[in-house]
């Protein structure tokens, strides 16, 4: 309804992915990126922590058209300092790498920098992409990370269909680069119940998981 009026109305979806843990899959939000990606004229954003959130929101006051913001539950590790500011559509990039390029979103950006920390301390040349805004998404910062890096790994707490990894998919296929992408995330099922950190840890999206993913997908 909104979105078909071109109505300037801010949409937070809170406690997203699979944060509300013990009260089940019914609960749990892994397919909203999908779903919004999908709306015509809808923006849809996922902020890293607290500071993007409000960085995010202070943006958004002129941005025309409705806008889906995808948060946690106040609990995620603080990425970024108190007063940043980012651009909808625009990534942030925390470094480049030859060997591989984490593009992440939301929750997952602090485990993904986590991860290319221990990767880069290994010899690994890593660098991290924070994709807060899904729709539109960064072209070019998609397309330069896929022409200087031998892998993409797409990091995402939702459904590997749909969301950030079926954007990058898309972009890069219509593009003709020649790269290899592998999607993280929830594998086309629904999640299980449990306390948040131990889901995390199962479905590898706290750091050492995604560390893993990412060995695994470097030497396949």
């Amino acid at each position: 309804d909104v979105a078909y009026t071109r109505q300037p109305v801010r949409l937070i979806g809170h406690h997203a992915g699979i944060t509300l843990g013990f009260y089940g899959t019914s609960h749990h939000a892994t397919e909203d990126l999908a779903i919004t990606r999908s709306i015509a004229g809808l923006t849809v954003i996922a902020p890293a922590d607290t500071a993007a959130l409000a960085a995010a929101l202070r943006a958004s006051v002129d941005h025309p058209g409705p806008v889906y913001f995808r948060i946690g539950r106040g609990r995620d590790p603080d990425v970024y300092p108190a007063g940043t500011t980012l651009e909808i559509g625009k990534a942030v990039e925390h470094g480049t790498g030859s060997d591989l390029t984490l593009i992440a979103t939301g929750s997952m950006v602090h485990p993904a920098l986590e991860a290319a920390a221990a990767l880069t301390a290994d010899g690994y040349s890593v660098g991290v992409l924070d994709m807060h805004t899904v729709k539109p998404l960064d072209e070019a910062a998609v397309l330069k990370a896929a022409r200087g890096s031998r892998l993409l790994m797409t990091v995402e707490e939702h459904n590997v269909l749909g969301g950030l990894g079926g954007a990058v998919a898309e972009l890069i296929s219509e593009h003709g680069v020649p790269v290899r992408l592998h999607r993280h995330g929830i594998r086309d099922q629904y999640s299980l119940i449990g306390p948040p950190t131990h889901l995390y840890r199962h479905y590898r999206l706290d750091a050492a998981g995604v560390e893993t993913e990412a060995r695994e997908a470097l030497l396949a």
